[in-house]
Formats: C-alpha cells, sequence, structure tokens
C-alpha cells in the first residue's frame, strides 16, 4: 500500500513535470539569443528535481510510460538550453557541473558532444572546465575525439597555475593520464611539459606538479629514463625538448631529461628542495597525494608555527644594572 501511494504520488509529480519541462522547452527555443533570460531559464531547470523520475518501476504502467516522455524531453530541453547565448559566469557555472548533475540523468548524453567540443576549443577556463565531461563522454559513451590530448597539450602554460582552477586541474591531468595503454612519448611530453613549466610556477603549485610527474613515472616506468638522464644532460641550450611545438608526438621529449629538477633542489622552499630530491630517487610505486588544498596561505602558516620558537634568555637573572657603559649618554 506504502508502495502504491509513493508511485501514485510520484506519477502525479511526474505530469507537471513534463508539462513544465516541454513549455521551458518552447521558451528556450523562442529566446535562443536573449542572453539575459538564460539565468532564470537555468535556476527553472534546477528547481525540477528529476532524480525520481528514473526510480525503477517494477510494472509497466502509465507512470512509466509518463516517466519515459520525461526522460526524453529532459535530453532535448537541455540541449535547446545549451544552444542560448549565455552569461560567461553561467556557461562556467553549468560547465562545471554537467558531468554531476546533467549527464547521469541524460538518455543521451552524445547530444552534448558539439556543446562540449566548442567549449573545449575556446581556450582558457572554458576549456578546462569542458575537460571532465568530455572525458567522461570519451571513456563512457565512446566518443571518437583523436585531438583530446593534443589541445590538452596545448593547455599547459605558466599561465594556467595562477588562475583558482589549478588544483582542479591538475587532479584532472592525472586521471587522464593514468592509463597504461598511453604510449610513452604522449606521456614523456606532458611530464617533460609541465617540469619545464615549474620553474615560472608559483610554490604551492610547484608542490602539486612534483607530486603528479612523481605519480606518472611510476604509472609508466618507461619514462624513468628522463630521470637517469638528469646529470649527464645539459640544460636549455642542447636540450632536444622543443617547448614551443603544440603537437606532443612531435616534442622529442623522450629524448630528454628532467634537468630541470636539479634546479629545484636550489629552491628557497623547503618542501620543493625535499620534493624534488623525493622525485630524482622514486623508491617505491606507490602513489602519493597532490595535497590540492595547499596555497601560499597555508604554506606561511606552516612556516611560522615551525619557526616560531622562544629565543634563548639568561639562565640567571641579573639582579641590578650597571648603568657605567651608558653614563656618557643617559643621567641615572
Amino acid at each position: 500500500k506504502q508502495w502504491y501511494q509513493r508511485r501514485v504520488a510520484i506519477t502525479a509529480g511526474v505530469d507537471w513535470k513534463y508539462a513544465w519541462l516541454k513549455a521551458c522547452e518552447g521558451f528556450c527555443k523562442e529566446h535562443r539569443n536573449t542572453p539575459r533570460v538564460a539565468p532564470h531559464v537555468c535556476t527553472f531547470l534546477r528547481s525540477i528535481s528529476i532524480a525520481e523520475c528514473f526510480e525503477p518501476i517494477e510494472t509497466p504502467t502509465e507512470a512509466s510510460k509518463t516517466m519515459f516522455h520525461v526522460k526524453k524531453v529532459f535530453n532535448s530541453v537541455w540541449v535547446e538550453f545549451l544552444k542560448m547565448e549565455k552569461p560567461v559566469e553561467l556557461y562556467h557555472e553549468i560547465l562545471s557541473s554537467l558531468n554531476t548533475d546533467i549527464i547521469p540523468y541524460m538518455g543521451n548524453p552524445k547530444l552534448l558532444i558539439d556543446f562540449l567540443v566548442d567549449s573545449y576549443d575556446i581556450g582558457g577556463v572554458t576549456s578546462l572546465l569542458a575537460l571532465n565531461s568530455l572525458f567522461i563522454l570519451i571513456t563512457k559513451f565512446n566518443l571518437d575525439y583523436p585531438s583530446f590530448y593534443a589541445k590538452l597539450y596545448r593547455m599547459l602554460s605558466p599561465d594556467l597555475y595562477h588562475c583558482s582552477y589549478t588544483a582542479r586541474f591538475i587532479k584532472m591531468l592525472e586521471t587522464f593520464l593514468k592509463s597504461p595503454l598511453l604510449p610513452a612519448y604522449l606521456v614523456a611530453s606532458f611530464i617533460k611539459k609541465l617540469s619545464r613549466d615549474l620553474l615560472q610556477a608559483p610554490s604551492h603549485v610547484t608542490l602539486m606538479i612534483m607530486k603528479l610527474i612523481t605519480n606518472l613515472i611510476k604509472l609508466h616506468p618507461s619514462t624513468k629514463r628522463l630521470l637517469h638522464r638528469g646529470k649527464n644532460h645539459a640544460p636549455a641550450d642542447s636540450d632536444p625538448f622543443d617547448p614551443n611545438e603544440k603537437d606532443p608526438a612531435k616534442t622529442h621529449a623522450i629524448d630528454s631529461s628532467l634537468w630541470e629538477i636539479e634546479i629545484l633542489l636550489q629552491h628557497f622552499c623547503p618542501d620543493v628542495t625535499q620534493t624534488a630530491g623525493t622525485l630524482r630517487k622514486p623508491t617505491d610505486n606507490v602513489l602519493i597525494g597532490l595535497n590540492l588544498h595547499k596555497d601560499y596561505a597555508s604554506l606561511y602558516k606552516e612556516y611560522v608555527k615551525m619557526w616560531s620558537k622562544d629565543p634563548p634568555l639568561e639562565f640567571n637573572q641579573p639582579k641590578t644594572f650597571d648603568a657605567s657603559p651608558y653614563s656618557h649618554v643617559f643621567s641615572f
């Protein structure tokens, strides 16, 4: 009886959700070129809880048929909404939550391919936010996108390590490069490019990237040759690596070395120096945490706590004050 009452309540809710979603689809088509209404449409769509429409139904009834239509119109209304002109802030907000709030409930997520590929081609923060959803379509829905890693490589630049999404990007980069099926030259290009960028990155980002490089070398043992050549290769002018090449297959990174790590051994930050020493001689295959929550403020607090010790004081407290050395300056 309780199950039946619940299904009746859900069915009634599904009916009005279908009607509102259908109306919203027509509204999006009509106001596609009106960016000021996009935030209101987004708020309305997020207010409709679509999760309960995906609960399994034991017997095929009218409710199941209605839910099927809701799922179908849910796909189409989001596709139409994504075609609307939107403010940049809303655009980024949608991209950041697409993989968790929308793709799991879409019957055919491949309908988002055009939107995600166009976002990925824009560059900058927009490309970064489109990465996760695009990677889901590639790995779980068999999207064929051969230039994914080439475009990902072109995103690497020192400017990227000064934005608010840096930690998120480094975490995604580790996920994208984990597969053992990736060729050694591709992973080597990413490792070498990241190493070169380390020389211009902030200290807390340098720590994250060095730990990422350590994990990549452990996951891809064929790239250890970059470490073994570290002391034998002269830096910069004789390095075969081409930092200006946009194609990771043509950078010659596999023939290079990580001489940048030797420079970081002289870094002013003790944590960076210690991590660089660990990277030169990895002792096991256990992956290390990236510690994505560190920033300059947390580093400062750690060092202040470490160095703020009580200064040494006189053991025997003097009982009198000898003013003779200061008699020509002060009168007591």
